[in-house]
């Protein structure tokens, strides 16, 4: 594998076994294939204008014949810049499509178009006849190039068009061992679904472990290292493990996990992870939540029941039971903000089964569209529009607003109102402990305690303040936090001309209705006749 043999391990030799689909590289020849010994055709055909490929092509078809200095042909750039128009012009000409470059790798134009990710490009040479499974000479497959380079949507499609699982490269590598060894955890789950073998040994001996602890990314060593059968321990032909290969390269993270599981593995006695179960497992901490409780009730309660109650109480009666109940209620609404399902997808649906087999059959690649990103690898569930997967809690949720700390779970549909409650009675709260610190300094002077209690609330204010206006926001505009950061991402965001727009407003009065569950949402009919 050629990344592997540029990190320099050892029995591998650098020069044979490089695979360069690299489009500015030796494989795509980059601008430098542009010189003056250069046909004009290349150029034309590179900046993607149809006319001037028309004007040089009267000359006669055999134009697309020719070759660059790197041996490419027209149709390698037509296929590499996606231009549609352009190879279909070619195909017209009878001019060649499928003729591998003059050169040591010999690729062929459909591997260029994978590089790129150019799933309508890949469709229309499939319909011309070209084989799915074409080969360059270092043994790549379009399925493997595409992997090289992360393109899941490209990978689905073509394995929905029947491309063989089986193929590997001349060092043994398929697409998986690509996949890890680029660290595409994603890729890694569609493809480990789809039939591909995580305990494969390539010619070299190493698995897709092996390949992702050389790259170091940790998802993709978890995502491995969960799948039954693979083992930590296993060496290559040069006796390396997964975790000398991460350790020899420094990565950190990647060893420490390594090492945990191997604890556990070699463990006779079952482990009890005492700080997982105070403060939950990594990246879904408790910590935050306790953090709020413990200072609330630990500290907050009893200086108010010591230093504020027993002297402002009969002042102050009324504003000490609004405060009582507002805390009540508080209270009340963090149990089920923290408790209630915020809309979790179901995980293993048939609709995922269905959608991958039928990948291939969809018109929306044609048009540029992605049928397959509605699809969550993870959860092996389809996405409705406003759902996310939430790396956190490791589950996609309907109208995922974001993930919260504060009440140990995700903020969505089911119980953003609930957490909407949550906020304003903290930002009452702190309202009325500003007030309280205000009214023992100017009453009684100077006290350290009321002073350090008095800075904490001020502290707690201005954040639960922009927190409330940020959820009042969301909620008069029917838009949530992911989708005011991200809107770039979600098409359903934009209008026909491809500027912003919420096709989930309706007015001030409907959007409050909807948030707090009255009133039901739009379909996804609705909203997409309203982006037309």
């Amino acid at each position: 594998m050629s990344g592997m043999d540029l990190l320099g391990l050892g029995g591998k030799n650098s020069e044979k076994n490089t695979h360069n689909h690299v489009p500015d590289g030796a494989c795509c020849g980059g601008d430098n294939a542009n010189s003056s010994k250069d046909h004009p055709i290349f150029a034309a055909v590179k900046s993607g204008l149809l006319v001037p490929v028309q004007t040089i092509a009267e000359d006669g078809p055999e134009v697309f014949n020719m070759r660059d200095e790197k041996g490419h042909t027209p149709a390698h750039w037509a296929c590499l810049g996606g231009h549609m128009t352009i190879l279909r012009f070619i195909m017209d000409s009878k001019g060649p499509i499928d003729q591998p470059s003059n050169n040591e790798l010999g690729a062929h134009p459909i591997h260029w178009a994978c590089v790129n990710g150019h799933i309508n490009i890949v469709d229309i040479l499939l319909q011309y006849g070209v084989n799915i499974d074409t080969t360059d000479l270092k043994g790549c497959t379009p399925l493997i190039v595409a992997c090289q380079y992360g393109h899941t949507m490209m990978a689905g499609y073509l394995m929905g068009k029947g491309s063989r699982l089986q193929m590997v490269d001349k060092d043994g590598d398929n697409a998986l061992h690509w996949a890890s060894f680029k660290g595409h955890s994603e890729l890694m789950r569609l493809l480990i679904y789809s039939g591909f073998n995580p305990r494969q040994r390539d010619n070299f001996g190493q698995t897709p472990l092996h390949l992702a602890c050389i790259n170091g990314t940790l998802l993709a060593v978890q995502e491995l290292c969960e799948q039954d059968g693979v083992e930590i321990e296993i060496a290559d032909r040069n006796g390396k493990t997964p975790l000398m290969l991460a350790n020899g390269r420094k990565h950190e993270e990647v060893c420490d996990y390594l090492q945990r599981q191997l604890k556990k593995k070699n463990s006779i006695l079952p482990k009890i992870d005492f700080y997982t179960i105070a403060f939950g497992p990594p990246g879904n901490s408790k910590a935050a939540i306790l953090f709020f409780m413990i200072n609330v009730i630990c500290w907050g309660y009893p200086m108010y029941i010591v230093k504020c109650l027993p002297y402002t109480w009969n002042e102050l009666q009324l504003v000490h039971i609004v405060f009582f109940f507002v805390n009540i209620i508080m209270w009340f609404c963090l149990f089920h903000a923290s408790t209630t399902d915020p809309g979790f997808l179901p995980r293993n649906i048939p609709e995922y089964d269905l959608a991958i087999k039928q990948v291939a059959h969809f018109d929306d690649w044609k048009q540029g569209e992605n049928p397959l990103s509605r699809l969550c690898h993870t959860c092996r569930t389809v996405k409705p529009l406003r759902s996310k997967h939430c790396r956190i809690c490791n589950r996609c949720v309907k109208v995922f607003d974001h993930h919260c700390p504060y009440i140990y779970n995700c903020v969505g549909y089911y119980n953003r109102p609930w957490f909407f409650m949550f906020v304003f009675t903290m930002f009452a709260n702190a309202i009325f402990t500003d007030f309280f610190c205000y009214h023992l300094l100017s009453e009684f002077g100077w006290d350290w305690i009321v002073v350090i209690g008095a800075v904490e609330a001020a502290v707690a204010t201005v954040a639960v303040t922009a927190v409330s206006i940020l959820m009042t926001f969301h909620a008069v505009y029917n838009i949530t936090a992911n989708e005011r950061v991200n809107f770039k991402r979600y098409r359903y965001l934009m209008d026909g001309k491809g500027a912003f727009y919420n096709p989930f407003n309706r007015g001030i009065v409907h959007n409050l209705k909807e948030f707090f569950l009255l009133v039901k949402p739009r379909t996804e009919q609705d909203v997409e006749i309203l982006n037309i």
